[in-house]
This record gives structure tokens, sequence and C-alpha cells, in this order.
């Protein structure tokens, strides 16, 4: 059977023990590049002040290149770590429409100075979704990121669109941009770890993606086409309801009504003296 990326069928056993053994080496590379970056900090700071021109320059720049590197190289580990070891999902009803808000919301000045404009079209009967808020963060930010960075390439008209719909049985988050399509080199492999088309990428944020959307139960997919530009469709299932019936619910149960339990428990008893 061919091999794609990490998909080896036949070699399960192998690629897990390979898996640990990245993940224990990344993990002992984590203090020691720590150190590194806080003595290039040190050093910039205060004893390349001390030098005279131009060596100050030089010892300046080579710093720089130090910490920039380093800096490069956390940020991989980092985002290894966190292919390798998403951690347990800590459950919960989640507003996939109001989790997008929320992003779109902080990400309103930057869109603004960058001439984006960004689209929410969300489906109020979308239903909540059991899942972990913070992961599901993760994997809508990381796409609204890199839709962002695709579209500097273009000079004017920069639109990414954000839609949520309720399928039968999921619950259907689209998130798209009309910047350039995807190189076809990558475009087959865009999920595997270590695939980018983008200059200075770890090849790592979209890996997560699948990784934490596999892990909800969900499917994440895009699309690429030179008209249309390139659009991300996860699905996530849940047999919930949508969160506005949930807010109605909690409303009609509130302590107005005369009739409940908590206003009569409010009465004291008479006394017997």
């Amino acid at each position: 059977m061919a091999a794609t990326g990490f998909q080896l069928p036949d070699d399960q056993d192998r690629l897990a023990d390979l898996g640990r053994i990245a993940g224990a080496l990344i993990h002992e590379l984590k203090n020691p590049l720590g150190t590194m970056l806080l003595n290039a900090e040190l050093l910039s700071a205060q004893d390349v002040a001390e030098l005279p021109e131009p060596a100050r320059s030089r010892a300046a720049k080579r710093l720089a290149r130090i910490h920039g590197a380093g800096a490069a190289l956390q940020h991989t580990v980092t985002a290894f770590l966190a292919f390798a070891r998403p951690g347990r999902l800590d459950t919960d009803a989640v507003d996939c429409n109001r989790l997008l808000a929320g992003l779109i919301e902080e990400g309103a000045e930057h869109d603004t100075q960058a001439q984006v404009e960004v689209a929410f079209h969300p489906d109020e009967s979308l239903p909540m979704v059991p899942g972990d808020r913070h992961h599901l963060r993760s994997v809508f930010a990381n796409i609204i990121s890199n839709a962002r960075e695709a579209l500097a390439a273009r000079a004017e008209d920069r639109r990414v669109l954000i839609l949520t719909r309720a399928a039968p049985g999921s619950a259907r988050i689209v998130i798209a941009n009309n910047g350039p399509p995807l190189p076809e080199r990558v475009a087959t492999r865009l999920f595997e770890p270590f695939v980018t088309g983008r200059e200075g990428g770890t090849g790592l944020g979209l890996a997560i993606v699948r990784r934490l959307v596999e892990l909800h139960g969900g499917t994440v997919t895009v699309t690429s086409d030179k008209d249309q530009g390139v659009s991300f469709t996860i699905e996530l299932p849940t047999s919930l309801p949508a969160a506005r019936q949930r807010t109605a619910l909690t409303f009609d149960a509130g302590p107005t009504s005369p009739k409940t339990p908590a206003r009569r428990s409010r009465r004291r008893p008479k006394s017997d003296s």
C-alpha cells in the first residue's frame, strides 16, 4: 500500500515509537533553548552597549540573528508539542457562533489596518457542540489567521467570509478567503506535518487543526480555486440543541415565576411558642 504522509497502516507501531521519541527529544530541547534566548537578550541589552563602534553594531546584528533563529526554533518546538501532545479534552457545550464572533471582534482593528473585509453569517439555529472551548478556539483562530496572511498577496479587495450552518447531526463552519489558490505541491498534503506554502511557516498549524478536529470526532476539508480562493469546511458532530434555545429555557425557568419552588422555600414556618 502506498504511503501518504504519516498514514502508514502497515507500520503503525514504528510510527508510534518514532512519535514518542520525537516528542521526548523536542521536550528536552525546550529548557536549553530558553536559556540560550535569555542570555542572548541579556548580552544584547548590556555587553554590546559597552563596545565601541563599529564593533557594537556588528555584535548587535549577530545577537539579533541568534535571537531570531532561536525564537523561530522555539516556535517550532512549541508547535510540535501541541501537535504531539494536544492534551485531554475539557468538554463543554460550546457555542461556535459566539466563539467565532469573539475572534472576529478581537481582530477587527488589525483587519481595518490591513484593509481586510470580514463578513460573518451565523446560522441562529446552529447547535452547540460538545467540545473543548480552548481547542476549538485554536482551530478557528489558526484558519482565520492563515486567511488573513494569504490576503497580503492581493493589492486590494481582501475578503474573508465566515459562515455557520446547521446540518443533520452536526455543526458546519466555513472559513473562506479570496486570496491566491494553494500551490499544487502543497494542496494535496496541506494537513501533513511540516508541509507549508508560506515562507517562515512551521508547517504544523494545519496539522494541529486536523488533529484537534479529529479529537472532536469531526472532519476538516479544504478547496482551492484560482477564481474562488481558498475555503476550509469544518464538520463537528453534535446532538445538542441550538444556543438560543438554551437561553430561552434558562429565561423561562428564572426566579421571576411566582410558582417556582425557590419562592415558596423562602416562607418561614410559624413559631410554636
